[in-house]
């Protein structure tokens, strides 16, 4: 069976289980010496940093603990460690790692820095941490059914966060100690004998490859449906979307940490995805420079590490007039929300219109022409409409 090397080009950046060459030390037995590091057949590597950098290079697993997410030590600067702070993926330098010089970041709850995905990683250039698409830790092995992954190794959430297409991972079952591979149909490189499985580190057990994602995953793990989506005029041509999300289905889910935004123009024919990922759990967005007399319909669904969940019920049809209301509307249908209600974030704008402030309309970008909604950002929020 080939390893991932061998066609890594099928993937996108940030998934790769491994295929960057030879093996190492990583696995840990549970009653090995806090700073012993037993070898198998795994490495880890980071790369994407500018050349030069420190962040590039090879690193080794210093901790016993299974359950915790690791801790590593690079192999070139043994004084500069990666470990989990409880919020973020933190590379550190100095003898404390929780307030040494931070080399680089990423904010995110994933179990191992592998699975953090590359779009969470910020880097350090002249002391101020700058997001780094490129930058990326990756763990290597030969991926064989002969010389298999520990789930310890990848992530024992791996295959809740990264979504493999062609690729196949050799792995051990944390539950039953057998040897499986991730495909969902037998045959292929190497002839395997079974269908696949993959596994889930939340009900600690593999299930079915086929099905992983569209039921499994889908069923249990993924976000419930928003619901309560209304629309509040906000302005000439800007509206806020306020919805309501539903609680987590099972006290293990993985929390919900943004929203998918889709608009339709035509009554809900057709559907394009205005708003990716919100990326945060506050259920509103404002849009703006919608179109007079365009009849605009929303949906939103709930994303966590997961995947995206499913739609809401659309919103009722919306088409603006080319004169905005008065003032602005209170909203009532038991969410008890207002659309303008803090007179702070009204301000006239010279003609008798009450406009949003400044700190409102730099949040959003308006409907490209054609009624594109492909480049709608979303409202985020620290706290009283702060924006970051």
């Amino acid at each position: 069976s080939p390893s991932l090397e061998d066609d890594k080009r099928d993937l996108p950046r940030g998934s790769l289980p491994a295929g960057l060459g030879s093996c190492s030390a990583s696995m840990l037995q549970p009653d090995a010496p806090a700073q012993l590091v037993m070898g198998r057949f795994a490495r880890y590597i980071s790369r994407g940093a500018p050349a030069g950098s420190l962040l590039n290079g090879e690193w080794m697993r210093v901790d016993a603990d299974l359950e915790a997410p690791p801790r590593f030590v690079k192999h070139e600067a043994p004084d500069v460690h990666m470990l989990h702070t409880g919020s973020s993926w933190r590379i550190a330098r100095g003898a404390d790692p929780q307030q040494g010089e931070v080399l680089a970041e990423a904010a995110s709850t994933a179990l191992h820095p592998s699975t953090a995905g590359t779009s969470a990683w910020k880097i350090n250039l002249h002391g101020v941490l700058h997001p780094c698409p490129e930058f990326e830790v990756v763990c290597d092995g030969p991926n064989t059914e002969q010389e298999p992954f520990f789930m310890e190794e990848i992530g024992r959430d791996f295959f809740l966060r990264v979504q493999l297409t062609r690729k196949v991972v050799w792995f051990v079952c944390p539950t039953s100690g057998i040897v499986y591979h991730s495909a969902a149909k037998p045959g292929g490189p190497g002839r395997r004998a079974k269908p696949g499985k993959r596994y889930c580190h939340l009900c600690k057990k593999c299930f079915s490859a086929n099905n992983f994602q569209s039921q499994h995953l889908a069923n249990l793990h993924r976000p419930g449906r928003p619901y309560g989506l209304v629309t509040v005029r906000d302005g000439l041509d800007s509206v806020q979307l306020l919805w309501r999300s539903p609680a987590d289905l099972a006290s293990v889910n993985p929390a919900t940490t943004g929203f998918r935004v889709r608009v339709s123009v035509d009554d809900g024919v057709t559907w394009q995805t205005g708003i990716e990922d919100t990326r945060t759990s506050e259920t509103r967005a404002i849009i703006t420079r919608l179109i007079p007399g365009v009849p605009y319909q929303f949906q939103v669904a709930g994303v966590n590490c997961a995947g995206v969940g499913p739609d809401s019920d659309p919103s009722p049809s919306l088409c603006l007039s080319a004169v905005a209301p008065p003032v602005a509307s209170r909203v009532s249908d038991g969410l008890d929300l207002l659309s303008m209600a803090a007179t702070n974030r009204l301000k006239d704008d010279g003609n008798g219109m009450l406009r949003p402030c400044a700190a409102e309309t730099k949040v959003s970008r308006s409907l490209s022409e054609g009624h594109c909604p492909s480049n709608i950002e979303a409202i985020r929020h620290i706290s009283s409409f702060d924006v970051f």
